[in-house]
C-alpha cells in the first residue's frame, strides 16, 4: 500500500513549498486528453493535463480525483500513481507536483470548468504545453509501451511482506533480557514490533523498546547503540499463525546495567514480566520451534556480523550445536570436565566436546573448532554419527565422531572447563556423564 500522506510530507521535509496534484487521462486508443487555459489566466492558451494544488493536510490522491472532477467532470476513483514533477510554479514557489493516470473509454464526455477547450491527443503529437508536461506524457507512454505497471498495480502483484525490527538486550554477565507476553503468556519477547508507515527499521526497535520496557535505549547506551548494530535480518514464510511472509531486523540494545534494569516500565497491556536469562536456559520458557528461532540470532550476534535467517530454516542449515565423539584408535574417548556453573548444560558433568555454532559454519567445521578450542587439538574426517538420536539430545544438535591419531599428550585444556583427558572406553561407564555418551558410544562401537 502506497501512503501518500507519506509522500506528501518527505516532500515538505526536503523543501517543497507547494504541493499539487495532476491526472494524464487516457482513451483506449491511448490519446491524452488536455485543456487548454483560458485567455485570463495565467499562461494562456497553454494546455495541460489535469491538475491543481492541494488543500491543506489533503492526500495526493485525493487531491487528484477531486481535481479532475472540478476540471473535466470525470469521475474516476480508479487512478494509479505514476511519479512526482518538480517545477517552480509562477509564484517562485517549489512545487512538486504528485502525478496520476487512468484510462477512460472512448469519447468520454468532458465537462469543462477552467479551461476554454480540451481535446484528445496523440503523445507525440501534443499541442503547446510546458517542457514538464510534455516529459511526464513521453515518460510514462514509452513506459506503458514497454509494459510497465503504475506502483500501486505492480504492488498488488508482488509479495508484501510485514516488517517488524527489535533489539536483543543483555545485562552484565550476558543474560537475554525477555518479556512475557500479556495476552499470550506461554511467549516471551524481546524489545520490538511492527513497523508503522515511513518508520525504519532502526526507528521501529527504538520506539517499540520505549513503549515496551519505558527506556530509550538510544540515550542509555548511545556509542553502541548509536551505532546501529545490525545483527540479524529474518525471513519468515507465511504460515497458519502470521499468514502474511514477514521480514524482522534485529538490532544490538547493548547491556543494561542494574541501575538501568530498575528502571525498566513494561506496557501491561502488551507485558506482564520480565527477566534475563542464559541463552541455553531460555531453553526452559520457549516452543522448542521459540528457542531454535532465538539460538539463531544468539548464534548471529556472536559471530560479530550480519547473518541472513530464513524461516522455516532449510534442513542443512537447520542446527545450532554440536556434541563430537573424539577417539583413538586404542579405544579411548575425550572427557571434557565441566565447570560447574549455572545457565549452561551439564554443570559438573563429564562429557564429549560440544558447543554452539559460529556464523555459517557447517557441523564438520563447528566441531573442528570446538575441539581445537576445549582441548587444543586438530581433528579431520569428521562424520555424523548415524541415529537414532538420543532423547536427550536435542534436534537441533548435530553428533558426530572423528578419530585422532596425533600424540595423545598434545591435549590441553582450553578456557573453560576444569580438566580434559583421554578415558578408556570400558571406564567412561564409571564417570558422571550425561545418558547420551553411553548410547552413542554403543554406536560407535557397533
Amino acid at each position: 500500500m502506497i501512503s501518500y500522506k507519506l509522500l506528501a510530507e518527505q516532500a515538505l521535509a526536503e523543501g517543497v513549498q507547494k504541493l499539487a496534484a495532476g491526472t494524464v487521462v487516457r482513451d483506449q486508443q491511448g490519446r491524452v486528453l488536455m485543456l487548454r487555459r483560458k485567455q485570463d489566466d495565467v499562461l494562456p492558451g497553454l494546455w495541460d493535463y489535469p491538475a491543481g494544488g492541494l488543500d491543506d493536510g489533503e492526500d495526493p490522491r485525493d487531491g487528484a480525483i477531486r481535481e479532475l472532477a472540478e476540471e473535466t467532470g470525470i469521475h474516476c476513483a480508479d487512478i494509479e500513481y505514476v511519479r512526482a514533477l518538480d517545477f517552480v510554479n509562477t509564484r517562485d514557489r517549489l512545487t512538486r507536483q504528485f502525478v496520476f493516470t487512468c484510462t477512460v473509454p472512448d469519447e468520454t464526455a468532458v465537462t469543462l470548468s477552467e479551461h476554454d477547450a480540451f481535446g484528445w491527443f496523440r503523445p507525440d503529437e501534443l499541442p503547446p504545453t510546458s517542457d514538464g508536461y510534455r516529459e511526464v506524457i513521453g515518460w510514462l507512454t514509452h513506459r506503458l509501451a514497454a509494459g510497465w505497471k503504475p506502483a500501486s498495480r505492480y504492488l498488488a502483484t508482488i509479495d508484501r511482506p510485514m516488517t517488524w525490527a527489535c533489539f536483543l538486550v543483555r545485562d552484565h554477565e550476558g543474560r537475554v533480557l525477555g518479556m512475557r507476553n500479556s495476552v499470550d503468556v506461554e511467549r516471551w519477547d524481546w524489545p520490538g514490533g511492527n513497523s508503522e508507515p515511513g518508520e525504519s527499521p532502526f526507528d521501529t526497535a527504538l520506539r517499540e523498546a520505549r513503549e515496551e520496557i519505558g527506556l530509550d535505549l538510544l540515550a542509555e547506551n548511545p556509542d553502541l547503540v548509536g551505532r546501529q548494530r545490525l545483527i540479524a535480518v529474518i525471513h519468515q514464510q507465511a504460515d497458519h499463525v502470521r499468514p502474511v511472509p514477514s521480514i524482522g531486523w534485529v538490532f544490538d540494545g547493548g547491556t543494561l546495567t542494574e541501575e538501568q534494569q530498575a528502571r525498566i516500565v513494561l506496557d501491561p497491556a502488551e507485558h506482564c514480566e520480565f527477566r534475563f536469562e542464559t541463552d541455553y536456559n531460555w531453553r526452559h520458557y520457549l516452543t522448542p520451534k521459540e528457542y531454535r528461532q532465538d539460538l539463531q540470532v544468539l548464534r548471529a550476534a556472536r559471530s560479530g556480523r550480519v547473518l541472513y535467517i530464513e524461516r522455516p530454516t532449510p534442513e542443512p542449515q537447520d542446527f545450532e550445536g554440536i556434541v563430537v565423539f573424539v577417539t583413538t584408535p586404542d579405544g579411548e574417548l575425550l572427557v571434557h570436565h565441566r565447570d560447574e556453573k549455572d545457565g549452561i548444560a551439564w554443570p559438573g558433568y563429564r562429557t564429549p566436546i560440544g558447543g554452539w555454532r559460529e556464523h555459517d559454519e557447517t557441523p564438520p567445521e563447528t566441531a573442528t573448532r570446538e575441539v581445537f578450542e576445549e582441548a587444543g587439538i586438530t581433528i579431520t574426517d569428521v562424520r555424523e554419527l548415524p541415529g537414532p538420536r538420543h532423547e536427550r539430545v536435542s534436534a537441533m544438535t548435530r553428533v558426530l565422531h572423528a578419530v585422532y591419531t596425533g600424540p595423545k599428550d598434545a591435549i590441553r585444556l582450553g578456557d573453560e572447563g576444569q580438566g580434559i583427558a583421554w578415558v578408556p572406553f570400558a571406564e567412561v561407564a564409571e564417570l558422571k556423564t550425561p545418558p547420551y555418551v553411553a548410547h552413542y558410544l554403543g554406536l560407535i562401537g557397533a
